[in-house]
């Protein structure tokens, strides 16, 4: 019986001569492997990340532009030298001016998704400003105001003002733009 237990105790420690060692080895060969995969992942994902930048930056580029597009058309001096006609009442150059701010923009919505949270925003309150300077300058001049009146009564309050909006949000894209690339 002793001899017995001391054969099960040999074969018990020879087993473990080999097994503690083997264990090890499976487990910093497991740990390096596994560093090792995690690291090619890193690498993959920042190649990944490049190539999408590089696909990504000309459509923000055209984005910026077209935003930027978007606001020269609807600052106030080009709308109202564009779209003022003689013969035109203030009534209808107030619809007209309106209108075609409403048509840009909803042409553009879909720029949003390359740009700034906060540009969108800013594009969105622009857009609400020239309106509201429109219907302002609309309600103050009279029932029988001619619409090159009108427009002439919207330049003279931004010249007053000194800061045309879409100005001011041309230059904040700009700043943007350059902070992105």
């Amino acid at each position: 019986m002793v001899l017995l237990e001391i054969e099960f105790m040999e074969i018990l420690v020879d087993l473990l001569m080999f097994i503690v060692p083997a264990g090890i080895v499976f487990g910093v060969t497991y740990f390096l492997v596994n560093k090792f995969l995690l690291e090619q992942r890193k690498v993959r994902l920042l190649d990944i990340k490049k190539e999408q930048t590089k696909l990504i930056t000309p459509v923000k580029l055209q984005a910026y532009e077209r935003l930027t597009l978007f606001l020269d058309r609807i600052s106030p001096d080009n709308l109202v030298l564009r779209l003022s006609k003689s013969g035109q009442s203030a009534k209808q150059l107030r619809q007209v001016l309106i209108q075609t701010i409403t048509d840009e923009f909803n042409h553009n919505i879909s720029q949003q998704i390359y740009v700034s949270d906060q540009a969108w925003q800013m594009i969105k309150e622009v857009k609400e400003q020239m309106i509201g300077i429109i219907e302002n300058c609309y309600n103050d001049c009279s029932e029988n105001e001619s619409g090159p009146g009108l427009g002439k009564i919207i330049l003279t309050k931004l010249m007053a003002n000194q800061q045309i909006p879409t100005q001011k949000a041309i230059e904040l894209l700009k700043k943007e733009i350059e902070v992105s690339i």
